[in-house]
């Protein structure tokens, strides 16, 4: 159980979020980190193998050269932004999309065993607070730029999958704020105000602005992929160096703003 900063069990049981009906969350860097072995993940083997089988670039990989770029990009965006680098034009990735894709989910069904495991793993707290919002009542949803048969992959050895019931996907669409629109629009039930994205990039929270909802970011502190400065520089949300930060969360959700000395 985690450690929240000496408040008692009482208290932490007692938490909630009256104004949250409606938690998205992505996935790296804010539900989860990949242990680094050196090598790269069967998603990133996969992405390369298909650029290689459709456009003849042999040994490219697009984590090196993308690098930090790759944070917050959906996999329909890491693609075209990787065969940019490369010198192909986009009206040709645009024409060979469905093909690459079909090349990804060929080599990833291919290679996917139960010997080559995800190697993801949950950020420290994050599991508490999933569990304080779904004992809350609170629908959970996933608005990731993962297409869906990889958000579930990683998430299955963490035991994450259960949790989320809705949301948005890479499959969806692609860009971050198309998809986390479509997500919405899955819930017509519940109003913007009410429903708030947890991240940890720019991206999510300029696309949560321009979504007009809520959004909380955790920092490179936390085991994100921003920095404080990089997320505040946004200016919208909350931006926290800890999922233990359960006051702060909640007074952000009941303001709609950042609560001061955050």
């Amino acid at each position: 159980m985690i450690d929240y900063s000496g408040r008692s069990a009482y208290y932490v049981n007692m938490m909630s979020f009256p104004n949250l009906k409606l938690a998205f969350f992505d996935i790296d860097g804010t539900l989860l980190r990949r242990d680094y072995d050196g090598t790269l993940s069967l998603k990133s083997r996969a992405f390369n193998h298909a650029v290689a089988a459709i456009f003849g670039v042999k040994s490219a990989d697009y984590t090196r050269i993308l690098g930090k770029r790759l944070y917050g990009l959906t996999d329909k965006l890491i693609l075209k932004t990787f065969l940019a680098e490369l010198g192909i034009a986009e009206d040709s990735y645009y024409a060979r999309e469905n093909d690459l894709f079909l090349a990804i989910d060929d080599y990833f069904s291919q290679n996917h065993n139960n010997s080559d495991t995800a190697g993801y793993y949950p950020l420290p707290g994050v599991l508490d607070f999933l569990k304080l919002l779904k004992a809350d009542n609170i629908r959970l949803g996933l608005v990731t730029g993962n297409i869906r048969k990889h958000s579930l992959w990683k998430l299955e050895p963490a035991g994450l999958c259960d949790y989320f019931a809705t949301g948005g996907f890479g499959d969806d669409a692609e860009t971050r704020r198309e998809i986390m629109s479509i997500a919405i629009g899955r819930n017509p039930d519940i109003d913007l105000d009410q429903i708030c994205h947890f991240g940890d990039s720019p991206a999510d929270l300029e696309s949560a602005r321009d979504c007009h909802i809520k959004a909380v970011a955790i920092t490179d502190i936390g085991g994100g992929t921003h920095s404080r400065e990089e997320l505040e520089a946004v200016g919208h949300g909350l931006v926290i160096d800890s999922w233990t930060a359960l006051d702060k969360i909640a007074k952000y959700l009941l303001v709609g703003q950042d609560p001061p000395g955050s």
